[in-house]
């Protein structure tokens, strides 16, 4: 079993760099993290490969990247990670996304881009459940598509850090 999210990753890389060894079949991108409890909050151990930036929610609305290198897998390149460790505090969210959400375009060629993600994040209700946030993104999305059909994929998860376990008498 591994336990660190970097060896992870670089196994995932190595099986689809050995599968296809021959053929090109494209790449893959991913983000893979551990959770753990924390005494402040929750504690993220996160390796980004070639996906986009995670972004943080925090408690004042505030909206920042989550910067992590690492390259694409599957491309016969051996990527390098550098893996992150940060605590979500109660209260706090982080907003996994494809680019699906990011590179959707309306019938222009405006793209909904990272802005306009990071603005609707900003305005989910105060202290918002991982679901507020998604409802919010998503309608957000809906409204910029003004009904047209989207081409890429689109995926969002949120954890969301909430206060301690009460204690057991």
């Amino acid at each position: 079993m591994l336990d660190d999210p970097v060896d992870v990753v670089k196994a995932v890389d190595k099986a689809l760099n050995d599968r296809y060894a021959h053929e090109n079949h494209g790449f893959v991108t991913l983000v893979h993290g551990h959770l753990a409890q924390a005494a402040d909050g929750l504690g993220i151990h996160l390796v980004r490969a070639g996906h986009t930036l995670p972004l943080l929610l925090d408690t004042d609305h505030r909206v920042d990247t989550v910067e992590t290198a690492g390259g694409l897998l599957g491309i016969g390149i051996p990527p390098r990670f550098t893996a992150r460790r940060l605590t979500l505090r109660p209260g706090e969210s982080l907003l996994l996304h494809t680019d699906g959400i990011t590179e959707c375009r309306t019938a222009g060629t405006e793209q909904y881009g990272d802005v306009r993600l990071a603005e609707a994040l900003a305005s989910a209700p105060r202290r918002p459940s991982a679901r507020d946030i998604v409802r919010t993104v998503a309608e957000d999305v809906r409204d910029f598509m003004a009904g047209q059909d989207v081409e890429d994929d689109q995926a969002a998860l949120v954890v969301t850090a909430t206060g301690p376990a009460p204690r057991p008498d």
